[in-house]
């Protein structure tokens, strides 16, 4: 089974031949442009599936680095495989890769008697210390070693085998979230241990200063992957995790067609995601790659914008708790536009027009980050959500952090079940409860008898 692709626009390809054109002209090789062009229509049709909002090409032309061919090659092939958001290979994928994996029940294996046993499989098998006949965990580097080979399959009569492994530490480094072993021994150190076992292993003429020079340019190179975690802006910290969503969240995908509870759970497996990320983990350090100022600042900056992102999403937690429980005491889950209003600013009736001017509660700073980011938004648009949170925002001026924060506990409690839908409301005060349900009500006229009962509710 493979998954159908979007075709790619033409000046997308032309954007990608071009990196290409540039990357081998750089390294002094001389490719054909019908070779070049077959190449960059591979990557931008595995990378045009439906299901891709921030592991896209853009995201690829952001990454790559002109002055260094092998990051660009790194850049252009790490991504082209995504199964878990692609639904599996696209056709060009899998012939590539076919004869390599096991494919079955839902997981991947690498095969045990490959159809071509080539240096470039076991160069990359090593690079990842795998092994044949071994299962793939999805999370933990199940995309990046099937880039890599694929990357290197394509390649492997245009590169040398030193470059092959160059491109593929670059592509290896980009495994993300991964602290030290139990040993403590860290990913580039390890990366850099088996780097020094293949070169050994298969001849490869690397010196001691050339393996530390590869693995300083594959912790640069992922470091630029997830710079967006240190962006001095929150705002363009969270358009990023926002893109994140519908990748994950398939049903997010259909614009103001889906619930009010697949909202809800995306939102919450964010939150939860941030919540055990250890900023530690994002960014590497090799050596003096990047300085040990640099690399601080990162980890700091990584680790103010996890904990405003963790207090936007608690309050979106809050806001969509409120929209599910009425949403089930009036009838069951639905479409979240049907409490909400669409998501057009020229397209009719929503929630944020019909709540009412509210003083702010003391405690709310409108000069705080976490206040703008309610008010104004997120750096950018995306197509299934508002950039900015208009309930949110509401409860948030009108109880005040505390007041809001209270929600967060029986918000939780109601989505695991141990609260019912109509005692979660009991705790909402009304000031938030009466406007917020009366908007609902002229909103969703089919419920607006059980909606208009809450509405009424006086503290």
């Amino acid at each position: 089974m493979w998954t159908e692709v979007q075709g790619p626009e033409e000046k997308v390809i032309e954007r990608t031949v071009a990196l290409l054109t540039s990357a081998f002209r750089t390294l002094r090789r001389e490719v054909p442009a019908e070779r070049i062009r077959s190449l960059g229509e591979l990557v931008c049709q595995a990378m045009s599936t439906g299901g891709r909002y921030f592991h896209t090409l853009e995201h690829v032309f952001d990454l790559a680095n002109p002055s260094d061919p092998l990051q660009t090659l790194a850049a252009l092939f790490h991504d082209v495989v995504y199964c878990q958001v692609d639904r599996g290979f696209t056709l060009p994928v899998a012939v590539i890769l076919d004869p390599y994996v096991v494919r079955g029940d839902g997981s991947l294996v690498l095969t045990s008697r490959p159809r071509y046993h080539d240096l470039p499989w076991r160069l990359m098998l090593g690079l990842f210390g795998l092994q044949a006949g071994q299962r793939l965990m999805p999370e933990s580097g199940q995309n990046e070693f099937l880039s890599a080979l694929l990357m290197a399959r394509v390649l492997s009569d245009l590169l040398t085998f030193q470059e092959l492994v160059g491109v593929g530490t670059c592509i290896e480094a980009t495994i993300p979230f991964r602290g030290p072993d139990a040993n403590g021994e860290t990913a580039p150190e390890a990366l850099a241990r088996r780097v020094r076992q293949l070169n050994i292993r298969h001849g490869l003429g690397l010196s001691q200063a050339e393996v530390q020079r590869m693995i300083k340019r594959a912790v640069a190179f992922a470091n630029q992957d997830v710079a967006n975690f240190a962006e001095p802006d929150p705002g363009r910290f969270l358009d990023n995790t926002w893109k994140l969503l519908p990748e994950t969240n398939p049903a997010l995908r259909l614009r103001e067609a889906y619930s009010v509870v697949s909202y809800r759970r995306a939102l919450q497996d964010m939150a939860a995601f941030l919540a055990q990320l250890d900023p530690r983990t994002i960014f590497h350090q090799y050596r003096d790659e990047p300085p040990p100022s640099q690399y601080a600042q990162l980890v700091a900056q990584a680790t103010r914008n996890l904990q405003i992102g963790r207090e936007y999403l608690n309050l979106k937690l809050v806001a969509i708790a409120l929209l599910e429980a009425l949403a089930m005491v009036s009838g069951g889950d639905g479409p979240i536009s049907l409490l909400s209003g669409g998501l057009d600013e020229g397209g009719g009736l929503r929630l944020e027009g019909l709540l009412p001017p509210v003083e702010a509660a003391a405690g709310v700073d409108e000069t705080s980050t976490l206040y703008k980011l309610l008010a104004l938004g997120r750096a950018s648009e995306t197509d299934f959500d508002l950039r900015h949170s208009p309930l949110a925002l509401f409860i948030f001026r009108a109880l005040g952090p505390e007041g809001a924060w209270a929600l967060l506990e029986p918000a939780y409690a109601m989505f695991a079940g141990d609260l019912s839908p109509s005692a979660f409301l009991a705790q909402v005060p009304a000031e938030v409860l009466a406007p917020v349900a009366a908007g609902c009500a002229r909103l969703a006229p089919t419920r607006r008898s059980s909606l208009q009962a809450y509405a009424g509710r006086r503290s």
